[in-house]
Order: C-alpha cells, then structure tokens, then sequence
C-alpha cells in the first residue's frame, strides 16, 4: 500500500519507495494498493488495485470513456482543484527552468465541459473513437463531452461517412455549423443529403479538396467576425479565447507598432490594432494568411499588414520600429533564430502566449537578461487535461 503525495506534471498520482513511482487517476493524500506495471532504473509505473481512502477532492466522473481514452487525466478531480494543479505546475516549470519566482494569475473556464469546437478522430475498420492512453488501441465512442453540442450530434451519425480506415477532424463555430475534415486512401460514398438534412454542414473536405460546400466557415469571438479554414489554426476554447483577446488589448499601448508573429487567421493582430498604430502579423500556413487577408477587411483593421512566411525569419525583414511583440508559437516554442530576431529588436513588451510550459520556460530563460516578466497568467483553455495556456507579460529592464 501507498500514500500518493501529489501529482505529476501529467496528472499523474506519484510515491515514493525505493524509487519514484506513478500511478494514473490516484489523487495526493490517497492510500492506494497497486500493481506494478512497468519497471525502469529511474521509475516504476503501476495502477490501483484498490482505493482504500479517497481525497476529498476526488469526484464522480461523467465520461463512460475516462479510465480508457487519452484525452481526459483529471475528470476525477473538482474543478477549482484542476487550476490550482495547472497554477502550481506553471510556477513550478517556471521556477526550475526559467529561475523565475511570480505570481501566477488563474483565468477559470465558465464552461468547463462542452467548449472544445474542433475534435480530431481516428476511424479505424468503422469505428471512430480515440485512442487508448498510451496505445493504438481504439476507444470508440459516441460523444466527447469535452465538445460542443454540434460535433457530439455529429458523431452519432459518422457513419453516414462511410469510412473504413481514415482521420477525421470536426470543426464547429458559433452558428453549429460543421467543417469536416477527412483523410483517407480510401473514400466510398458520403451520404451527403442524409448528413446535411440533419447537421450545419458547411463543407466536407477530403485529402485537402472539397468534397461538398465551402473549405471554410466564419467564427465570431468577442463580437470579432474571423474566415477560418479547415486547416488554419484557431483556438479550440471560444470562452477563453475571448479572456485571452481582453487580455491582449489591455496591454498593447495606443500608438504602438506591433509584431504578431505566428498570428494563424489573424486573431490577435486584429485586436491590437484596435489601439496600435499599425501590426504586422506573420504566418507560415498560405490558407491561414487568406483568412487574416478577409478579416482585416471584415473587421476594419485597415492598419494591419500581413506577411506569409515563417515569424522566425520574416521578423529581421520588418523595417518598423516593432515596439510591442505578441507571441503565440506552436508548442516546440520560438527557434534560435526568432529569438535572434526578438534580442536584435529589442521591443519595449513582448505578449508571449504558449500552450507548453516547458518551451516557455527555456524561452523565458534566454530571453530574461533584457527582459523583466511582469504577470503570469494561466487560461484553462484545455479543462480537466493537465494541458494548459498560459500569457506571460514581458517589459524590457
């Protein structure tokens, strides 16, 4: 038997014995009996046989598919307690990687369940589901109720894709309507009047060519109206995208010359030019920079310049005085080179938003001897996941 004293940075129940031992879906002050699973030099791995004290913060789960599917680690846990989880393991990265000892500010999601607007399946020999936790093994399901509305009606009806063995990626917007993605070598027949008799389809697209309707539908955060196609990146949470957008235009200051790198179909550039005096935004991805294209003109952001290409490099070509810079990378965090560009320029803020904690810290730590981090901000974008956001306000010392 052992007593779990607190949680890994994946979730996970860890003791101590002869070494370091993890334990899935066990909570800290839990007495557990367990199983040895896997054996290493450093760790161990094991599974509760047997809970002999619960937490007082351990909870029914509602997903019939939590001790299985990959998607979920703390369904288990109440919620205030997956922030202060998520709050205590940025400050711990930060501290350790980063030498940093702040503050970290807590942003709730109002709807922690049912807020995801884009799920990514896997069909494997007619079934959809997700997989295993830590396995190919498919865990086919009916709902995910982690998304919206629109995608769980959707999924009931996948069959009417037809598919054999293919990934399936279901987008949503605020209107319900669907954007499917597909990939598959192999494509039968799409009950296209069946699906599109029941569902918001908008379009269907199939290897990277539209199959039915439209490659691309409008989204509307914070009464902002953004194109966004099947393969641009958007945020998946529209409730916290909406308190990171607040965020963001809190601290661009009137005047400013902003860089958006990595700026997807536009989202953040278009809500600091609300106050700049001119952005330029930056992305790798051709259908995203076509979106940001639309947006500018639907919103009216006529101070706002897109470039495409990779923010890394296309930073040194600006020839601005960039005295703000908004970052939103992808989860391997900035290059060597970006980070190159970033100490050359030397922005007086930089607004740096990341989805990993661990890149953020090194990044933080290379970028911390001209920069002082003013607050720290934590987003549940990714509720009951140990995934989180987090935006980190820089000012030049």
């Amino acid at each position: 038997m052992a007593i779990i004293t607190k949680l890994d940075h994946f979730g996970r129940g860890i003791f101590y014995d002869t070494k370091i031992t993890f334990i899935d879906y066990a909570l800290p002050n839990e007495e557990v009996e367990y199983k040895i699973i896997k054996e290493t030099l450093k760790y161990n791995v094991a599974t509760i046989t047997n809970l002999k004290k619960k937490s007082e913060d351990r909870v029914d789960y509602p997903c019939p598919y939590f001790l299985k599917c990959g998607g979920c680690s703390l369904e288990h846990l109440k919620y205030a307690k997956t922030l202060k989880f998520k709050q205590e393991k940025v400050a711990e990265i930060l501290s350790k990687y980063a030498n940093l000892d702040v503050k970290i500010n807590v942003i709730a999601n109002p709807s922690p369940y049912n807020y995801r607007n884009k799920i990514s399946l896997k069909i494997w020999q007619g079934k959809a589901g997700f997989y295993e936790s830590k396995t190919h093994s498919l865990v086919e399901i009916n709902e995910c109720l982690l998304a919206q509305d629109a995608i769980n009606k959707f999924i009931k009806d996948i069959k009417y894709l037809h598919l054999e063995n293919a990934d399936v990626i279901i987008r949503t917007n605020y209107n319900n309507e669907l954007l499917i993605d597909i990939k598959s070598q192999h494509i039968e027949h799409i009950d296209i009047d069946y699906l599109t008799k029941k569902h918001k389809i908008v379009g269907i697209i199939v290897n990277d060519k539209i199959y039915y309707g439209e490659d691309k539908f409008m989204e509307i955060i914070d009464k902002k109206l953004f194109q966004v196609s099947y393969n641009s990146f958007f945020q998946v949470n529209p409730y916290i995208t909406a308190k990171i957008f607040a965020l963001v235009s809190e601290n661009i200051k009137p005047h400013s010359i902003v860089a958006d790198l990595f700026c997807g179909v536009g989202t953040l550039g278009i809500i600091a030019a609300g106050k700049a005096n001119k952005v330029y935004g930056i992305e790798i991805v051709p259908n995203a920079i076509k979106n940001a294209l639309i947006n500018k003109k639907i919103n009216n952001s006529n101070n706002i310049e897109f470039c495409l290409g990779d923010a890394n490099k296309v930073l040194f070509a600006i020839q601005d005085n960039i005295d703000t810079i908004i970052l939103d990378p992808p989860r391997s965090g900035l290059s060597k080179t970006g980070k190159e560009a970033i100490l050359k320029l030397l922005p007086q803020d930089i607004i740096y938003i990341s989805c990993d904690p661990m890149t953020l810290a090194r990044d933080l730590k290379d970028l911390n001897k001209y920069y002082e981090v003013k607050k720290v901000y934590i987003a549940d974008m990714f509720s009951y996941t140990y995934h989180v956001e987090s935006i980190c306000l820089l000012t030049k010392k």
